[in-house]
Protein backbone atom coordinates (compact mmCIF):
# COMPACT_ATOMS: atom_id res chain seq x y z
CA UNK A 1 0.00 0.00 0.00
CA UNK A 2 0.71 3.39 -0.58
CA UNK A 3 -0.05 6.90 -0.04
CA UNK A 4 -0.34 9.24 -3.15
CA UNK A 5 -1.00 13.32 -2.36
CA UNK A 6 -3.64 14.49 -4.61
CA UNK A 7 -5.75 16.83 -5.70
CA UNK A 8 -9.17 16.03 -7.54
CA UNK A 9 -11.47 17.24 -10.65
CA UNK A 10 -15.21 16.43 -11.37
CA UNK A 11 -15.86 16.44 -14.84
CA UNK A 12 -12.57 18.96 -15.07
CA UNK A 13 -13.62 21.29 -12.25
CA UNK A 14 -12.41 21.05 -8.58
CA UNK A 15 -15.00 20.15 -6.24
CA UNK A 16 -15.94 22.70 -4.00
CA UNK A 17 -16.67 20.58 -0.88
CA UNK A 18 -15.95 17.12 0.57
CA UNK A 19 -19.19 16.40 0.06
CA UNK A 20 -19.36 17.46 -3.56
CA UNK A 21 -16.45 14.69 -4.05
CA UNK A 22 -18.30 11.48 -1.90
CA UNK A 23 -21.38 12.63 -4.08
CA UNK A 24 -19.54 12.65 -7.04
CA UNK A 25 -17.99 8.92 -6.35
CA UNK A 26 -21.21 7.26 -5.50
CA UNK A 27 -22.73 8.60 -8.42
CA UNK A 28 -20.83 9.10 -11.33
CA UNK A 29 -17.37 7.20 -10.39
CA UNK A 30 -15.94 7.71 -14.31
CA UNK A 31 -16.46 11.69 -13.77
CA UNK A 32 -13.77 11.83 -11.29
CA UNK A 33 -10.09 12.07 -11.72
CA UNK A 34 -7.21 12.59 -9.14
CA UNK A 35 -4.21 14.24 -10.20
CA UNK A 36 -0.74 13.73 -8.50
CA UNK A 37 0.98 16.69 -6.15
CA UNK A 38 3.48 15.01 -4.34
CA UNK A 39 6.89 15.48 -4.91
CA UNK A 40 8.00 12.40 -4.08
CA UNK A 41 6.96 9.34 -6.48
CA UNK A 42 4.04 9.41 -9.20
CA UNK A 43 3.62 12.99 -10.20
CA UNK A 44 3.50 15.68 -13.07
CA UNK A 45 0.73 14.45 -15.32
CA UNK A 46 -0.27 11.47 -14.25
CA UNK A 47 -3.87 11.68 -13.48
CA UNK A 48 -5.42 8.21 -11.06
CA UNK A 49 -8.98 7.42 -12.07
CA UNK A 50 -11.46 5.34 -9.21
CA UNK A 51 -11.06 2.38 -11.55
CA UNK A 52 -6.96 2.76 -11.61
CA UNK A 53 -6.27 3.66 -7.51
CA UNK A 54 -5.33 -0.11 -6.70
CA UNK A 55 -3.93 -0.61 -3.36
CA UNK A 56 -2.97 2.88 -3.07
CA UNK A 57 -4.59 4.91 -0.65
CA UNK A 58 -4.47 9.11 -1.63
CA UNK A 59 -4.32 11.94 0.11
CA UNK A 60 -6.84 14.43 -1.34
CA UNK A 61 -6.56 18.31 -0.85
CA UNK A 62 -9.15 20.75 -1.98
CA UNK A 63 -10.98 22.42 -3.14
CA UNK A 64 -7.25 23.24 -4.99
CA UNK A 65 -3.90 21.61 -3.35
CA UNK A 66 -1.80 24.61 -4.74
CA UNK A 67 -3.80 27.79 -3.91
CA UNK A 68 -7.00 26.81 -1.48
CA UNK A 69 -6.54 24.34 1.17
CA UNK A 70 -9.75 24.12 3.10
CA UNK A 71 -10.84 20.13 3.40
CA UNK A 72 -8.81 16.91 3.38
CA UNK A 73 -9.77 13.10 2.43
CA UNK A 74 -8.82 10.08 2.20
CA UNK A 75 -9.67 7.68 -0.64
CA UNK A 76 -9.31 4.28 -1.04
CA UNK A 77 -10.69 0.73 -1.95
CA UNK A 78 -12.52 -1.27 0.40
CA UNK A 79 -10.94 -4.48 0.80
CA UNK A 80 -14.12 -5.91 1.53
CA UNK A 81 -16.47 -4.89 -0.97
CA UNK A 82 -14.08 -3.36 -3.62
CA UNK A 83 -15.98 0.04 -3.54
CA UNK A 84 -13.89 3.55 -3.69
CA UNK A 85 -14.65 4.78 0.32
CA UNK A 86 -13.92 8.61 0.83
CA UNK A 87 -13.11 9.16 4.86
Amino acid sequence: MSWINTGARVNGARPRTKAALKRALEHEPEAVTFDVTSALGPRGSEVITPATIGTSTLSVCGPDPYATRTWYATVAISGRTGKVTLT
